[in-house]
C-alpha cells in the first residue's frame, strides 16, 4: 500500500458511499484509476465490506460492556466462540494476553440482561469480570 491508497482507505473509512470521481479529485487520479485501485484493495483484502454505521441506542442497544471471561482449565474454546459468534449481543471477541482469556464487547438493551450473560457463563466455570462504559469519549473508524 503506497499514500495513495492509504488516503483512498482513510476516505472510504469515513464514508462507504464516496463516489469514485470524489475519490479520483481527492487523492489526483482519473476516475478509472481510483475505480481499479478500490477493486485491489478489495481483491487484496485491504477492504473487506462497506458497513452502515448505526446508533445502538436507536436500536434499544443503548447499554456498553465489555467483559472479561477466563474459560476454566480444560473448556472447550471453540464452543465458546461459536456461542459468542451467534450470540447477537456480542459484537467483538478478542483473545487477550494470559491464559485463555477472552475479552468481550457486548451491545445491550438493559444491566439486567448483562447480569443474565455473565450468570450464564459462571454457571459452566468461566470467571467473568464486567465493566460498564458509562460514556464513549471517542470510536475511531479509520486509519
Amino acid at each position: 500500500m503506497d499514500s495513495t491508497d492509504t488516503r483512498i482507505v482513510q476516505l472510504l473509512q469515513a464514508d462507504g458511499k464516496t463516489s469514485f470521481q470524489e475519490i479520483a479529485t481527492a487523492v489526483h487520479l482519473s476516475s478509472p484509476a481510483a475505480f481499479q485501485r478500490v477493486r485491489k484493495l478489495e481483491a487484496s483484502g485491504v477492504i473487506l465490506g462497506y458497513h452502515a454505521r448505526v446508533d445502538p441506542s436507536a436500536l434499544g442497544r443503548g447499554v456498553l460492556a465489555f467483559v472479561q471471561v477466563m474459560p476454566p482449565a480444560g473448556a472447550d474454546l471453540a464452543a465458546l466462540r461459536r456461542r459468542w459468534r451467534r450470540t447477537a449481543s456480542v459484537l467483538e471477541c478478542h483473545r487477550v494476553s494470559g491464559l485463555d482469556r477472552f475479552m468481550l464487547k457486548l451491545r445491550l438493551a438493559t444491566v439486567a440482561e448483562l447480569s443474565a450473560f455473565a450468570d450464564a457463563l459462571r454457571r459452566v466455570g468461566c470467571g467473568v469480570h464486567t465493566e460498564l462504559a458509562l460514556e464513549t469519549e471517542f470510536e475511531r473508524w479509520t486509519l
